[in-house]
């Protein structure tokens, strides 16, 4: 089992030479995320964890991260890369923001044997602000995905995995995403949603709420 998440790599208008992936102030915010969430709930695991990261954000994500002895940083300029693994590795492809619940990866280990991608389309999203926890369900597969084979888990985008690969649907929420405001898809949970005990954010490595106030 390997990690892997594209911490930092140009979108597809963008350039690896992209002048937000060399501001400071960008990298500080997305590097605060990370260790709020990500490193709590991932790094439990203690998994190889891969950050690829574009040319111009590469060794200053590197400095940020180095006494992290399970995370490693890769340059990529290209979004939708051409990273692969072993064949006999599995790589999960998660969003540095976000969190993984602790049985994911039994899940996963469970899944049919003729099934190449793991997704899920259930998960939970968590507003910082206001200490909201609401569960969601999607038609298409959520950013999180294990990837069998070693199959480069960044060829195409999240909502379009089924159309590539034989998937199958993991059908609890293992996702946590969180809502912090800068994310560039997801949205402030509605007022109308029913809030989740904040007790369920401890499967996902998370034992207090995470919120602006609190912290």
């Amino acid at each position: 089992m390997c990690i892997r998440d594209r911490f930092s790599v140009p979108r597809p208008d963008e350039s690896g030479g992209s002048p937000r992936h060399s501001d400071e102030g960008w990298l500080r915010g997305r590097l605060d995320l990370f260790r709020r969430f990500f490193v709590p709930s991932v790094g439990r695991f203690r998994l190889p964890t891969v950050l690829l990261c574009s040319s111009a954000s590469a060794a200053e994500v590197a400095r940020a991260t180095e006494d992290l002895q399970w995370v490693v940083v890769e340059v990529q300029d290209d979004w939708y890369g051409g990273w692969t693994g072993r064949p006999d590795q599995v790589l999960t492809r998660v969003d540095s923001d976000d969190a993984i619940h602790e049985k994911w990866f039994d899940a996963v280990d469970a899944a049919p044997a003729d099934a190449e991608v793991c997704v899920t389309r259930r998960f939970l999203r968590f507003d910082r602000a206001t200490a909201k926890l609401c569960a969601y369900s999607r038609r298409v597969p959520s950013p999180l995905a294990a990837f069998r084979g070693g199959r480069n888990p960044f060829a195409h985008d999240h909502g379009t995995i089924e159309t590539h690969y034989r998937s199958h649907d993991l059908r609890n929420p293992y996702l946590l995403q969180v809502f912090h405001g800068g994310n560039v898809s997801t949205r402030r949970p509605s007022w109308y949603r029913r809030r989740l005990p904040l007790e369920r954010l401890r499967a996902f490595g998370l034992d207090a709420p995470q919120t602006d106030h609190a912290i």
